[in-house]
């Protein structure tokens, strides 16, 4: 049944606001013994300083929940019922990491320390991922607890707390980002089928073209998941998820010179995106958001291989790069479309199909 305006929990910014900045120290620690295992490969134990510093985060964060749920028992309450809005999920989340890192460090003195791809997909860390996930996005789940979408606003810690789970997952699909893999400015020559090396000199480049699509893919997702509850985008949002899905990842490998150009240029065009997104008149949002999501896009990475032309160059021929965009913007229209595919969807978007 849904609560009444009267009945919706009172939403408490300042505990979820704290919340999310443990959740900071936690994507750091991820990002930092993400660091490690690309950059040392003669790591060869789990007690590490920066497994240290992620584990210690966790200590952190799970007394900072205990002390919420305590102060949140009134007297004779059992603890099970003392959870505040979205804090089961956090609950969760501590349990099966504290799961999740038992059985990665069984893994590591089984099987060894993963040296740079294979220590992303590893089932043990995939696992100790699913589980900061959970603890993450508890601002989200506290804001829209019991709430009807047309009463819904975001809070700033739930917004903080999607760009959080943007960085994390710009983490764990590092190996397929189009910020630390500038395909555009490497030499591409064009072979007729059946040239010897052919296969072997387009593989940098479909990499480099999936990477486009499945990073548009992690920065629009959130982005349009921020307005699937709210009339109009938060404000500054496409700059804070850009900058949360390139900047970390840049830094994770070393602040590489054009990479970190490639993430300026994109920044500087995902704060123009969210100028634009102020003065766009609200018929736009309602009528015509795939339109909107493919702008967004194409602005993105038209100002990312800005920056690539500038600090390096682009050696892509012109259709390659120039389909880059096009096809990120379709990626990005389709997702506007199927986030919003409903009764009314077929009405609401005549205009945007026709």
């Amino acid at each position: 049944m849904m609560l009444d305006a009267a009945e919706t929990p009172v939403i408490n910014g300042r505990r979820d606001l704290i919340t999310e900045l443990f959740g900071v120290w936690l994507v750091l620690a991820v990002f930092l013994d993400g660091w490690a295992h690309l950059n040392l490969p003669s790591l060869e134990t789990f007690f590490t300083p920066w497994h240290a510093a992620l584990y210690s985060g966790m200590v952190a964060t799970g007394l900072w929940t205990a002390s919420v749920i305590w102060r949140n028992r009134k007297p004779g309450q059992p603890l099970s019922q003392a959870l505040p809005p979205g804090y089961r999920g956090t609950v969760v989340g501590l349990v099966l990491f504290a799961v999740a890192g038992g059985l990665d460090l069984l893994w590591h003195e089984l099987l060894g320390i993963e040296v740079t791809l294979d220590a992303l997909v590893s089932p043990t860390h995939l696992l100790l991922g699913f589980s900061l996930f959970l603890i993450l996005g508890t601002a989200v789940r506290s804001a829209r607890t019991g709430r009807r979408a047309r009463d819904f606003e975001w809070t700033p810690a739930a917004l903080f707390a999607v760009v959080l789970m943007t960085g994390l997952g710009a983490f764990f699909l590092i190996y397929c980002s189009a910020f630390v893999r500038p395909g555009p400015t490497a030499l591409f020559i064009p072979m007729p089928v059946g040239t010897p090396g052919r296969l072997q000199a387009e593989m940098p480049v479909v990499i480099g073209l999936t990477s486009y699509l499945l990073t548009t893919a992690l920065i629009l997702a959130p982005f349009l998941f921020t307005l699937s509850a709210a009339r109009r985008p938060a404000r500054g949002i496409v700059t804070m998820l850009v900058a949360a899905a390139a900047w970390l990842p840049v830094a994770m490998v070393g602040f590489r010179p054009v990479a970190a150009a490639g993430a300026a240029g994109a920044t500087a065009a995902a704060i123009l995106a969210d100028v634009l997104l102020a003065r766009l008149p609200q018929d736009w949002l309602d009528r015509r958001l795939p339109a909107v999501a493919a702008g967004i896009a194409a602005l993105v990475w038209t100002g990312q291989l800005a920056a690539f032309a500038v600090a390096d160059g682009i050696r892509w021929p012109v259709s390659l790069w120039l389909g880059a965009v096009v096809l990120s913007a379709a990626v990005a229209a389709g997702l506007a479309l199927l986030s919003s595919w409903g009764a009314n969807a077929g009405t609401r978007y005549a205009g945007a199909l026709g």
